[in-house]
């Protein structure tokens, strides 16, 4: 790269690091990667500490998360220069800073507002209520069905577009490192496409389209209608124990046993209904689990 005001080539240099010489054997990327985590640079360990921080409470500390400059300070300062501090501390180790904000209090504040906090979006003095990321959302019905869902890559070759079996059977969708993948269902539910850099394109609000796919998409109720999944195992085990298997179904999808009025109702309709439509009333029932909010959000 020439410079415009010299006109002469321009070294390869990382911001505020020192140039690197045109003739150096090491990988330009190296050099890159020890500067960026390097403890004389505190820019990287700001961003990402906000960006995990964001992840688990919603709200970043600083916000937007890609808008990091002097002049949008963070709502904590305190807190996420020793959140920052911790991470360069732990060697950049993520998994000790995310073990530090799940344990703390902050995190495991209740959702239900009160009357002083009800109007706080910043302060963290409760937890806000966010809605799955849409691979965390994906992966929870496959889990919950014993039905993988498949990813098939988008290749372009010259003006030819054609899909390949590149990711093999049994990848979540969490595990996905590039956006060409077609999945209508991560698409609807706003997973990033990388078409420009900026987070924003991210998005997790509600949409009718969503709402329409949940109610008659394919993703979930194919996912429900496939034969041998687990619903049908749960339909075999527990023939003479209908109990148990709502136990099955509620802990495996909302971690917690039904409440009495849930249970006494779904079992009334188990009575009530023939024994070759249980599968059908099953079916009925994951999908209202699957389609309440306390399975779609985190709370």
């Amino acid at each position: 790269m020439i410079q415009p005001r010299t006109g002469k080539p321009q070294p390869p240099t990382p911001l505020d690091a020192k140039p690197l010489p045109f003739d150096a054997p090491a990988d330009r990327r190296e050099y890159l990667a020890d500067w960026l985590v390097s403890r004389d640079n505190p820019l990287f360990a700001r961003s990402i500490t906000n960006r995990v921080w964001r992840n688990f409470m919603g709200v970043g500390l600083v916000e937007q998360v890609d808008d990091m400059r002097r002049s949008n300070p963070a709502s904590n300062e305190e807190l996420l220069q020793a959140s920052a501090d911790y991470l360069v501390d732990s060697d950049f180790n993520l998994k000790a800073l995310m073990r530090q904000i799940l344990q703390s209090e902050t995190y495991q504040r209740s959702s239900r507002p009160l009357d002083k906090n009800d109007g706080d979006t910043g302060n963290y003095s409760r937890y806000y209520p966010k809605r799955l990321m849409a691979e965390v959302l994906l992966d929870a019905v496959s889990q919950v069905t014993a039905v993988p869902s498949e990813f098939n890559k988008i290749v372009f070759s010259g003006a030819d577009v054609r899909d390949t079996d590149f990711y093999p059977a049994g990848t979540r969708a969490i595990e996905l490192y590039d956006a060409a993948v077609q999945s209508y269902f991560l698409q609807t539910f706003g997973r990033h496409q990388r078409r420009i850099t900026c987070e924003c394109e991210r998005s997790d609000e509600p949409s009718m389209v969503q709402v329409l796919h949940i109610s008659n998409g394919t993703t979930i109720n194919g996912k429900l209608q496939t034969k041998d999944n687990q619903l049908d195992r749960w339909l075999n085990d527990f023939k003479d124990d209908r109990s148990a298997l709502l136990d099955e179904l509620f802990l495996s999808s909302l971690s917690r046993y039904p409440a009495e009025h849930e249970r006494s109702a779904m079992l009334q309709l188990f009575g009530e209904t023939k024994p070759e439509e249980h599968r059908e009333l099953l079916e009925d029932m994951a999908w209202g689990i699957f389609s309440s909010r306390e399975f779609l959000f985190n709370h």
